[in-house]
């Protein structure tokens, strides 16, 4: 998603929100993922990973890190760019390699669409579109060293992964400001979905985050 969030002349202001509240930095591959070991990774809706990098994912996270993660099946977010172009946002998340070795599973809503839905998480409430599910895989099978809490939203789930811990979120759409109350569009933080965002950071601690 680096070319909805800071692709152009007027990055996105979710994105100019994070540069200017935390240690942030853009990545293109996880290879070296354990060497630089961030307090968090956030991925929001990444283009397919290679193995390797799936499996340096899952290492680092059972090795004891954290993950964010926003895989959205349903992608409404507006882009410019002509269908194929390489830098047009995915429409649908290509993680689940990595959500089925965590015996996981990313379900597409029953509204595909651009109808906004009011979301609510604890005391965060703000709007998207086509927003998934995170369920357990089909085959039902429990995986070792991974526990997960749905807790009351189906689109959110918290687990236990070996000694790390993974945030997995079924939506992006909801990071669109074109979503946000206007006043937030000069101060982020009048904004649920932000607001929604740094209470995942914060539960981590103090953030030096790595962003894929």
């Amino acid at each position: 998603m680096e070319s909805i969030l800071s692709g152009g002349s007027e990055p996105a202001p979710v994105y100019r929100y994070w540069q200017q509240h935390y240690d942030m930095t853009a990545v293109d591959s996880l290879e070296n993922l354990a060497a630089e070991d961030p307090d968090i990774l956030l991925l929001v809706q990444p283009r397919a990973m290679d193995p390797a990098d799936l499996n340096d994912l899952d290492a680092w996270v059972r090795a004891g890190g954290a993950a964010i993660i926003l895989t959205d099946p349903d992608l409404v977010w507006p882009s410019r760019l002509p269908l194929g172009d390489p830098q047009r946002p995915l429409a649908s998340g290509l993680l689940s390699p990595l959500l089925g070795h965590w015996g996981l599973e990313l379900v597409g809503g029953h509204d595909h669409g651009a109808a906004v839905e009011l979301l609510r998480v604890g005391d965060h409430h703000f709007a998207s579109r086509g927003v998934g599910k995170i369920e357990r895989s089909a085959d039902g099978q429990e995986v070792s060293g991974v526990d997960c809490d749905w807790g009351e939203a189906a689109f959110l789930v918290q687990c236990s992964v070996g000694q790390g811990q993974a945030t997995i979120v079924a939506d992006a759409d909801f990071l669109d400001a074109g979503l946000w109350p206007a006043p937030a569009l000069e101060s982020p933080r009048k904004s649920g979905a932000v607001r929604f965002i740094d209470a995942l950071v914060q539960q981590y601690g103090d953030a030096d985050v790595r962003r894929k």
